[in-house]
């Protein structure tokens, strides 16, 4: 029993005691039902029956005097209406009338003993007639043990009440189940739990539940439960109150935040020492505190210096930044105004000037400010001023937010400097994100590459690659970008109309502040050309001049590239052969400068209808070329040569001409080619031929021929093999003469066949042959031992044979054992190895440049010497001759043939012998017919050729004699020019 209870009984006993015997005379306390008859019994009645009168009708709570026969002599005004008499009880109710008969026999027992006090959990019937299940203590009020005493029973709780209407319910179970708070009580001895109507709906628990102690231990949190049982156990043996905060597991498995607390209330007058308190429902209150916590968390760790004002401008709340700003505590700061915590400084001013604005207007107010940091440096700020609204949206204040703003505005500041720059700049630049994927370009870029920036957007930069480098070198690009975050360097790049120029190159990777890759900028300018340098000698040596498209030398190198089995994930090759119909008739019609306009602008239209990727070349004349790589079938291949033909078809104006043309294509497939480039462009040629035999304007693609051409092909390289073994191949030796003594320093080793059904077979015929028969080292590693041995059998006769030179095919040299077996021989046949010169293609550097380096480098330690044949044809770059040991160059016959009609390969000639003396490398031009050829290579510098106007390849016993009497020609070769000496 409460101590509110306790005390209500102590009164009613104190008025008891001055009450009369008869009370069962006692009025009704009602004024509204005051009639004659009660007037008169209260004047009847002692005026102590007045004061208890008064006392009961002060009672807040349910209480009831009866006399000895459970007759109702009095209730409060609550207890009446609980009961749905707001009227008060009427005198002849009698208690049994409210009550069951099992409940009304045990107030009987009650009054007919001499017990003081009881205390019974009953159910009372309103007016209505619906249960109201309460606790009641019943108390004697007359002294002593006299068991005709009146009792007054008091309403200790409301247990359950079945559709009880609201206005029933009783002010202190109202105020619990709006504060979500609930008393309780427990009995220590048997553990049984008297609890309010609201304890049981916080626990969720119906109101007629037997609950005992440990039935609400089973309802707490497991995590919690040790907890709770310890603060009760030493609530009960050390009566100290206790208070701790745990969670409800519902019965419907929801979980609820509770706040318990009491204390250990000794035995009173029923004997039985109980434990007394309250709890109350947290949840929302706990979710308010982890959201405030977490709100507290993140406006404490901010770097901004954050505060609030209220409408007189004293600071109410900081978080430590803006306290350690002003160097104030939070004791000495708050509830202190602006001016006084932060004095006159640019804070105050701000504030100050905007509290209008920000108060009345409510406006919020971006502004920034200039402060003294910690180390005496300005600082800017920005300061952000927001007003603060009530539920009701009232201002109520002003939230301050301060914001260190140095860097950002130096970086802005550094932008708008850099784009300033980006965009006036004359080199171009362009940004990639981290994956290489276009970003942003400027002005220059596009001037540059002809691209405009929404053409290149997502893309990456290898839209302009040139295909002049090889992989290795974009690995070693990316490889120091990455370690080492920039690079720098020349590198030929393509413009969109496919013109290859020089540019110098800078890129520099961006890292954030966590050290990861965001961008890639790159800047570049066009660098010129020398025309007498080296790369001006590449540009010459791969271009076409007149339309800037790659030539046939440069064409053939990336279709070998193409079709190289080696390549990891090689793609099909499609490769396209353009012949613009009856040119030969415009340029006799309207001249040679409309034709080659003409060409010039053919070659953009194709540019433009291919990708960025594809290569288009100028082979001759009017003949294009084109490679598309990732061409699967013959279907695809049509598609392309119909988007073509429909592309040139429109009208094409030149010089003030309106010219329309057609074109003739072959296409060959590189699934008929069998990795063969020789075969594909054969394929191609013929599939155009078939074409120009047709009517012209149209396309075809080569198909197999029959199977019998295989056939053939086998029975040669059958016929071949029987000729090595029977000595039908024979060992020539082709002259090297200095143009200028006319003395022969070397000879250069030919092969020739002689096959009796086929008869002579010349030098590169055999070759090809061999090479289909798939006996290229059987035959190479015949060649080295014949070489040798001729030249120990010249060694030992004293024949000043100079240098002899071999070729060495591309099988040869990827095969690891070159070197070791050319150094059995030389072992084993005695000869000097500076007598011995290895030649290799130069396009053999860069299919195989590891191989190339190891081999060459090899033959470099034994002494032998190391010379580059067919150079122009390929990608040849000054600095791979710096790094490898090669002691001759032979310029390739195809250009020395042209000369001196053709002016471009004039050039080219004449910059090859220019980058050779430059180098200190020996050079060799190959394939000399006439005298103006020599007179122009003595002229340009070269001082060595070898040709049809010096000597044929001739046997060893011809070419010894003639070495010896060089002024008498061989019986079996034709009579060799006169060399006059200068």
């Amino acid at each position: 029993m409460n101590s509110y209870n306790k005390t209500l009984l102590v009164f009613l006993h104190i008025m008891a005691n001055r009450l009369p015997s008869h009370i069962a005379m006692l009025p009704l306390m009602h004024r509204d039902h005051e009639t004659k008859e009660h007037t008169t019994r209260v004047d009847s009645s002692p005026q102590s029956a007045v004061e208890l009168r008064r006392l009961l009708e002060a009672l807040p709570c349910g209480a009831v005097v009866l006399d000895a026969h459970q007759q109702v002599a009095a209730a409060t005004r609550v207890f009446s209406t609980l009961l749905g008499y707001p009227q008060g009880l009427t005198g002849d109710l009698n208690f049994r009338d409210l009550v069951d008969a099992e409940d009304a026999a045990r107030v009987d027992d009650f009054l007919a003993s001499g017990e003081a006090e009881m205390s019974h959990s009953l159910c009372l019937r309103t007016r209505a007639g619906r249960p109201l299940r309460t606790v009641m203590r019943f108390s004697r009020l007359a002294s002593g043990n006299a068991p005709v005493a009146a009792v007054v029973g008091i309403l200790l709780e409301e247990r359950a009440v079945a559709s009880t209407p609201v206005q029933s319910k009783l002010p202190a179970d109202e105020a619990q189940a709006f504060a979500r708070v609930a008393n309780w009580e427990i009995d220590v001895a048997t553990g049984r739990t008297l609890a309010s109507r609201t304890w049981y709906e916080i626990w969720g628990l119906e109101p007629d539940t037997e609950v005992t102690l440990d039935a609400v231990f089973l309802r707490i949190h497991p995590d919690d439960r040790d907890l709770a049982r310890a603060a009760v156990q030493q609530a009960i043996e050390a009566a100290v109150p206790f208070r701790f905060r745990h969670r409800i597991i519902r019965p419907d498995g929801t979980l609820r935040w509770a706040e318990s607390a009491g204390r250990l209330e000794l035995a009173d007058s029923d004997g039985a020492p109980k434990l007394a308190g309250v709890v109350m429902d947290i949840t929302q209150r706990r979710a308010a505190e982890e959201a405030l916590a977490r709100y507290y968390d993140i406006v404490s760790a901010s770097p901004d210096r954050i505060a609030f004002l209220d409408r007189a401008c004293c600071l109410l709340a900081a978080n430590a930044a803006f306290l350690t700003a002003i160097r104030q505590t939070g004791e000495n700061a708050l509830g202190k105004s602006l001016q006084e915590v932060e004095g006159q400084g640019p804070l105050s001013d701000l504030v100050y000037r905007n509290l209008g604005r920000c108060l009345d207007g409510g406006h919020p107010v971006v502004d920034d400010i200039y402060e003294s940091g910690p180390d005496g440096q300005a600082r800017e700020s920005e300061v952000r001023l927001f007003p603060h609204r009530d539920h009701e949206d009232k201002v109520t204040g002003i939230v301050v937010n301060i914001r260190d703003v140095t860097s950002v505005r130096d970086s802005e500041r550094r932008l708008l400097q850099s784009a300033v720059v980006y965009a006036a700049t004359s080199d171009g630049v362009l940004m990639t994100d981290a994956d290489g994927r276009i970003v942003a370009v400027n002005a220059a870029f596009s001037r540059i590459t002809g691209y405009a920036e929404a053409e290149v957007l997502g893309r990456k930069p290898n839209l302009l690659n040139s295909h002049w480098h090889t992989k290795s070198f974009f690995t070693r690009m990316w490889r120091r970008l990455v370690k080492q975050g920039v690079w720098e360097g020349e590198i030929w790049n393509r413009r969109k109309d496919g013109e290859i120029y020089l540019q110098r190159l800078h890129i520099r990777r961006v890292l954030d502040g966590r050290g990861k890759v965001t961008n890639f900028v790159g800047v570049f300018a066009e660098r010129p050309v020398s025309a007498n340098g080296p790369k001006h000698v590449e540009y010459l040596a791969h271009y076409d001049p007149l339309t800037k498209l790659p030539n046939r030398l440069l064409f053939d190198s990336r279709l070998a590239y193409a079709m190289d089995p080696a390549r990891r994930n090689r793609t099909p090759v499609a490769l396209f052969l353009l012949d613009l119909d009856r040119f030969a008739n415009i340029n006799a019609s309207l001249g040679h400068q409309i034709g080659d306009e003409l060409l010039r602008a053919v070659g953009l239209r194709l540019r433009e209808t291919i990708r960025p990727a594809d290569t288009l070349a100028r082979l001759s004349g009017d003949q294009f070329g084109l490679l598309f790589e990732g061409i699967q079938t013959q279907t695809e291949a049509q598609e392309i040569a119909r988007r073509i033909r429909s592309a040139l078809q429109a009208p094409m104006t030149v010089r003030g001409h309106q010219v329309f043309v057609t074109m003739s294509m072959g296409i060959a497939l590189e699934a008929c080619a069998s990795n063969d480039t020789d075969v594909m462009f054969a394929h191609a040629a013929t599939a155009l031929s078939n074409v120009k035999h047709g009517g012209r304007d149209a396309f075809r693609i080569y198909s197999e021929p029959p199977v019998g051409t295989s056939t053939a092909r086998q029975r040669l390289a059958e016929m071949l093999r029987s000729g090595l073994e029977t000595g039908e191949i024979e060992l020539l030796f082709e002259p090297r003469v200095h143009l200028e003594t006319g003395r022969w320093p070397g000879a250069e080793l030919r092969l020739r066949w002689h096959q009796p059904d086929l008869g002579p077979v010349a030098h590169e015929r055999l070759l090809a042959l061999v090479e289909s028969g798939g006996m290229t080292v059987e035959l190479g590693q015949w060649i080295l031992a014949e070489a040798c041995r001729q030249l120990r059998d010249w060694t030992l006769r004293g024949t000043p044979i100079g240098v002899l030179s071999v070729s060495i095919s591309e099988t040869q040299l990827t095969r690891f054992d070159l070197v070791p077996s050319l150094e059995r021989l030389l072992r084993s046949n005695e000869l000097d190895a500076g007598r011995l010169e290895l030649s290799f293609a130069e396009s053999l550097l860069f299919k195989h440049p590891e191989q190339a380096r190891e081999v060459i480098n090899g033959l470099h330690r034994l002494g032998v010497g190391v010379a580059l044949s067919e150079v122009g044809t390929s990608w040849l770059a000054p600095q791979v001759l710096r790094r490898l040991p090669i002691r001759r160059l032979e310029i390739h016959r195809n250009f020395v043939d042209a000369m001196p009609d053709s002016p471009d390969d004039l050039a080219i000639v004449q910059a090859l012998i220019a980058m050779a003396q430059a180098l200190d490398i020996d050079v060799t031009a190959d394939g000399v017919r006439d005298d103006r050829q020599r007179f122009i290579l003595l002229n340009l510098g070269c001082l060595e050729a070898q040709g049809d106007l010096f000597a044929p390849p001739l046997r060893a016993p011809h070419y010894e004699r003639c070495l010896l009497q060089i002024s008498e020609p061989p019986t079996d070769a034709p009579v060799e020019p006169r060399l006059p000496l200068v």
